[in-house]
């Protein structure tokens, strides 16, 4: 797979995201919190205190509900910290035990683990995950949770630049997230990007670029705790007027896009470098060598770390027993 826009699916899931959070089961005593934007040293000190809380209450024989809570908490640290392997594990652990639960909490956790094999280009695991994860909100009969899995199967097939197939899915999904008033202002946001970033990849651009134009305007007047959203935002319309055409114009939005969504750490970086990826392609693909040099640069560097965390990672998996 060519990994063009993996952030597409990354931003449409970011709202789900949560550090040391399921979403929507929460246990009945709920582990301790890790606050958003906490450093590395403090989210391995957390991820030790869930770890040995998993040991105790599988030793316990805590109900199945609350086991999945925990190993999703594990997951969502784990990868925050690029572990990819231990989340990995997590996350098909929290899965297991949710498997005769409540279908929404599963189709949940089945989507993020397919979030994860797209970041670790399994395109083709993450794809039969989000089919799973569609079919199961399709047996609950809940519009507004199938749309969010239409766009979140969008988001994949941008990412895999098969725009037609995205296009399918973020149309219908559009339908039903821009007039539900229950439906987050982030998700009518990311439902916008998606659906514009496919329509200009199938060159459909004043229609897909108006939908850009607008998800911007409308994350500027709310960019939420810092400027990763507002920066993916003029990223993703730099992108459109790329694949547009209009290379002077994307140019100026990729750059801005870009020096705002800089990130140095977990989610927001995994996101900031995929963006930089293929700024770096832009670049050379618009003869601006040595700026192409400078952004490839950021790129290898943190390939470089990921790389080190995953040997790590392999080598120290986390173990428990398996779920009853």
């Amino acid at each position: 797979m060519t990994r063009v826009l993996t952030g597409v699916l990354l931003l449409v899931l970011a709202g789900m995201k949560a550090t040391g959070q399921m979403n929507p089961a929460q246990t009945a005593e709920p582990s301790p919190s890790v606050a958003a934007g906490s450093g590395e040293q403090e989210m391995l000190r957390h991820i030790a205190r869930l770890e040995a809380e998993a040991r105790s209450a599988e030793a316990a024989g805590f109900d199945q509900r609350s086991m999945a809570v925990i190993y999703a908490n594990l997951g969502g640290l784990y990868e925050e910290l690029d572990m990819q392997v231990k989340a990995e594990g997590a996350m098909k652990r929290s899965i297991a035990f949710l498997k005769n639960g409540s279908p929404k909490e599963l189709a949940f956790e089945i989507g993020q683990l397919a979030t994860l094999h797209l970041q670790m280009g399994n395109t083709r695991q993450a794809e039969r995950e989000e089919m799973r994860a569609l079919q199961i909100r399709e047996a609950v009969g809940d519009p507004v949770g199938i749309a969010e899995a239409e766009k979140e199967l969008a988001g994949l097939f941008t990412a895999e630049r098969n725009f037609k197939k995205a296009l399918d899915y973020a149309e219908g999904a559009y339908a039903v997230l821009t007039d539900r008033p229950e439906v987050k202002p982030e998700d009518r946001i990311a439902i916008q990007y998606t659906l514009g970033f496919a329509l200009t990849g199938v060159r459909s651009c004043d229609r897909g670029m108006a939908l850009l134009k607008d998800a911007v305007a409308l994350t500027r007047k709310d960019p939420g705790p810092d400027s990763l959203h507002l920066g993916y935002a003029e990223y993703l319309l730099g992108f459109g007027y790329w694949q547009c055409g209009d290379t002077d114009r994307a140019s100026e939005w990729l750059q801005r896009g870009t020096t705002d969504m800089k990130a140095d750490f977990g989610w927001d970086r995994a996101i900031y470098i995929d963006a930089m990826r293929q700024y770096a392609h832009f670049l050379r693909k618009t003869g601006h060598q040595d700026a192409a040099e400078s952004a490839q640069a950021v790129v290898n560097q943190a390939e470089a770390v990921v790389d080190a965390r995953t040997l790590t990672d392999r080598a120290a998996g986390f173990r428990s027993s398996e779920p009853r």
